[in-house]
C-alpha cells in the first residue's frame, strides 16, 4: 500500500509497526577477475564472470572489447611458423611456403599425400638457418636466408659397426642402423638432437646428424599417443593423451624420465613464452631470474606454464573447468601492453558448455536495486 500523506507516516510510527527499508544505494564493480565456473552461478562472488564474450581484461582487471578480423588470405591456411628472423611458413590450399608481410604466398613445396582429402598439420623446429617440418606424411627443411626447401634425411640406410674390417670369423657385429628421421606429429630441439614423436615412440636424431636417427636404440616407448614435445633450459617436457613428463639429463642415454603432471596434454596448445611471464604467483615477476624459455599448453584440466627443472603450475584448475577437446590451436601474443595466451579447442562432443568466445562485450554490472544519480 503507497502512503501518501504525513499523516498515514505518523500513525504507523505511533502503532509500532516498521517503514520499509529503503532502496539498496546499489554497488559499482570497475574490475572484473573473469570467467569462473568452478561453482554455481548463486555461489560466485562480485567479480567473477559467468559468460565474457569478446572480451579483454587488463591486469587490473579492467574490461575492454576485443579487436575485430578481417579476411587478408582467403583459402584453406594452417601450420603457421614464425622463424626467429620473423619470416612467417604457413601451407594455403595445400603448398608450403612464406606468407609475405603484404599476406602474398611464395610458393615452396606442395604437402598431403592426398590433397583432396586435405593436408594434416605441420610441426616445426628451427636450427641455425634451418627450419625442420614433418608431418605424418610430410617432411622437409626450409632454408630461410635462401628461402629455399630441401628434402629431408638420406634415403640410403647406413649400418655402423665396431668392426672396421670384418672377416668371416669377425662379421661386422654390434653395430648400429642409421635410418631417415620418422614422419610425426610433434617435434622440438634439445642440445644437438631434434626429437619427434610418432605414435607414443619419441625418437632423437643422431648427434648433430639432423638426417638420421638410430632404429636400434634412438627411441623411448610411452604408456600412450605422444600430443606435445616442448623444450626448455634442462630438458624436454613430453605430453601424452594420459599424462605430463619431464627428461632431463646430460646426454641421450642417461635421460631420467619424471611424471609430473596426471593430466593429458591436448595436441596443438603448445606455445613457448618468455619464462618471466611464467613464475608461479609467489614469485615476484621483478625478481632476477636466468634468460630461458617456459611453455604454455592446455591439458584436460586447464591451461599449464612449465618451466627448468620440472616445475608445472595449472593456472586454471581453481576456476575454469574447460569441455573436452581433442585438439587445439594456440598462440602467444603481446598486444596493448597485455601478454596473451589464445587457444582454439575442436571441442569432443562433452560437456556440452563451452568457453564461449563470442562477439560482443555486455559488463554493466550494478548490484541492487538503487543507482547513483537516479539513474542505472
Amino acid at each position: 500500500m503507497a502512503l501518501r500523506s504525513r499523516g498515514n507516516i505518523q500513525a504507523i510510527e505511533q502503532s509500532g509497526a516498521s517503514l520499509p527499508a529503503p532502496p539498496e544505494a546499489g554497488k559499482i564493480l570497475n574490475s572484473w577477475d573473469g570467467l569462473k565456473n568452478t561453482l554455481q552461478p548463486e555461489r560466485l562472488g562480485d567479480k567473477d564472470l559467468v559468460r565474457a564474450r569478446n572480451v579483454v581484461l587488463d591486469d587490473s582487471g579492467q574490461p575492454s572489447r576485443r579487436r575485430g578480423y578481417k579476411l587478408k588470405l582467403a583459402g584453406d591456411t594452417h601450420s603457421l611458423f614464425t622463424s626467429y628472423e620473423g619470416v612467417v611458413l604457413g601451407v594455403v590450399n595445400g603448398s608450403l611456403g612464406i606468407i609475405n608481410p603484404d599476406y602474398s604466398h611464395e610458393f615452396l613445396m606442395p604437402v598431403g599425400a592426398d590433397p583432396s582429402a586435405g593436408t594434416p598439420q605441420l610441426v616445426y623446429s628451427q636450427v641455425g638457418d634451418n627450419v625442420y617440418y614433418v608431418s605424418p606424411v610430410d617432411r622437409g627443411i626450409v632454408n630461410i636466408p635462401g628461402r629455399s626447401w630441401s628434402d629431408w634425411g638420406d634415403p640410403t640406410d647406413l649400418w655402423l659397426s665396431p668392426v672396421v674390417n670384418p672377416t668371416e670369423t669377425l662379421p661386422p657385429i654390434a653395430g648400429r642402423l642409421l635410418k631417415q628421421p620418422p614422419y610425426a606429429t610433434c617435434i622440438t630441439y634439445f642440445n644437438g638432437r631434434l626429437y619427434l614423436s610418432q605414435g607414443p615412440t619419441l625418437w632423437a636424431t643422431e648427434l648433430y646428424l639432423y638426417n638420421f636417427v638410430d632404429a636400434t636404440a634412438g627411441y623411448k616407448l610411452f604408456e600412450a599417443e605422444i600430443t606435445m614435445l616442448g623444450t626448455v633450459l634442462d630438458g624436454i617436457y613430453v605430453g601424452t593423451r594420459e599424462g605430463l613428463w619431464f627428461l632431463t639429463g646430460e646426454t641421450y642415454a642417461t635421460m631420467k624420465r619424471t611424471r609430473v603432471m596426471d593430466s593429458g596434454v591436448i595436441p596443438g596448445s603448445k606455445v613457448d613464452i618468455p619464462s618471466e611471464l611464467a613464475n608461479p604467483p609467489q614469485v615476484p615477476t621483478t625478481a632476477t631470474t636466468p634468460i630461458e624459455v617456459s611453455i604454455m599448453f592446455m591439458t584436460t584440466k586447464g591451461v599449464c606454464i612449465a618451466s627448468s627443472g620440472g616445475h608445472t603450475t595449472n593456472m586454471t584448475e581453481q576456476k575454469y573447468i574447460f569441455p573436452d577437446s581433442l585438439s587445439a590451436s594456440a598462440m602467444y601474443r603481446r598486444q596493448d601492453g597485455m601478454n596473451q595466451y589464445i587457444a582454439t579447442l575442436e571441442s569432443g562432443g562433452s560437456p556440452t558448455q563451452g568457453a564461449a568466445i563470442g562477439d560482443y562485450l555486455d559488463v554493466t554490472i550494478i548490484r541492487g536495486s538503487g543507482f547513483p544519480n537516479g539513474r542505472p
